[in-house]
């Protein structure tokens, strides 16, 4: 009896069999890990790329560190009083020829704490029945944070123009566009960017010979 267990146990060594008979669950073998697809080789074209969005991205953070440290504020204007002296318009010439003596007082305002402003250039031109009559330079070259300047602009002379016949109603009052453009810059502490941005600014009035407006707030339309 003894010789017979012990030659069952080896046989259930040799076959896989235990005591009780019930077969040895054996897991199968492991398959072989999945080999990596090969890397694809930088051409130029892709390291071009690649330094390409590098750089955007710096430019676009680094713009944004600056807007949180400084938030710029759009520039502000305003003409204070304007006078329309003469309006003329000469009919028999052809073209009609216009005289026109206008002077104006714009405030304008930098409402930044941390950003100055250059003015490269710096012009107030009138418009009247989207016809430009003139145009004159406004004095103001620099602007410091947080700052009002009050400058004088003052149109006069002659212009060959096409209006419309309604100007010579006898009304006296003209509905004029002035329009405040150049060309600025704006010095972030030590840093002045080099490129210029386009100022666009409209001033609607309505004028009456020989009387002085009243205040009207301009629409910054670019700066």
């Amino acid at each position: 009896m003894y010789q017979s267990q012990q030659e069952r146990h080896v046989y259930t060594f040799e076959t896989g069999y235990v005591d009780s008979g019930v077969p040895t669950q054996y897991a199968p073998d492991p398959s072989p890990p999945a080999q990596a697809p090969p890397r694809r080789r930088l051409t130029p074209f892709r390291i071009l790329v690649r330094v390409f969005i590098g750089i955007c991205t710096f430019i676009g953070v680094l713009s944004l560190l600056i807007w949180l440290i400084y938030r710029p504020r759009t520039i502000q204007m305003a003409v204070d009083s304007a006078t329309l002296w003469s309006f003329n318009l000469n009919s028999t010439t052809s073209p009609p020829l216009l005289s026109y003596n206008l002077t104006a007082g714009v405030s304008i305002s930098n409402p930044s704490k941390r950003v100055s402003v250059y003015y490269d250039r710096l012009q107030v031109e009138g418009f009247y029945q989207e016809e430009r009559f003139g145009r004159a330079a406004l004095p103001l070259s620099f602007q410091g944070v947080r700052r009002t300047d009050t400058v004088r602009g003052m149109l006069q002379g002659s212009s060959a123009r096409y209006f419309d016949n309604a100007m010579a109603s006898g009304t006296g009052v003209f509905p004029l566009d002035l329009w405040v453009v150049g060309t600025v810059r704006y010095k972030y502490g030590e840093l002045t960017t080099t490129s210029a941005s386009t100022l666009s600014v409209k001033c609607p009035l309505v004028l009456q010979l020989m009387e002085a407006s009243t205040r009207v707030e301009c629409i910054v339309i670019s700066s």
